[in-house]
């Protein structure tokens, strides 16, 4: 995949994984969108070679929210 395939699909799964974060947590898209880029989840998201994209954004809020909790915890299929 290209950088720009890859910029241009991390860009689809992170406005979708943002809206479920602020669905759950009433949250503004700016603070939802801030705490979710300054995660271990999306800092593993943002790297192409993990395949963390692979997963859905309902997934990703999930995984989000568990590390907020101090509990993630990857998928074994990953």
């Amino acid at each position: 995949m290209s950088k720009e395939q890859f910029e241009n699909l991390l860009s689809t799964i992170v406005t979708t994984t943002v809206s479920l974060i602020m669905k759950k947590n009433n949250r503004s898209e700016e603070k939802a969108l801030y705490r979710f880029v300054t995660s271990k989840v999306y800092s593993f998201l943002e790297r192409e070679e993990t395949k963390v994209w692979h997963l859905s954004a309902r997934l990703l809020a999930a995984l989000f929210e568990d590390e907020r909790s101090g509990n993630l915890v990857w998928p074994q299929t990953f």
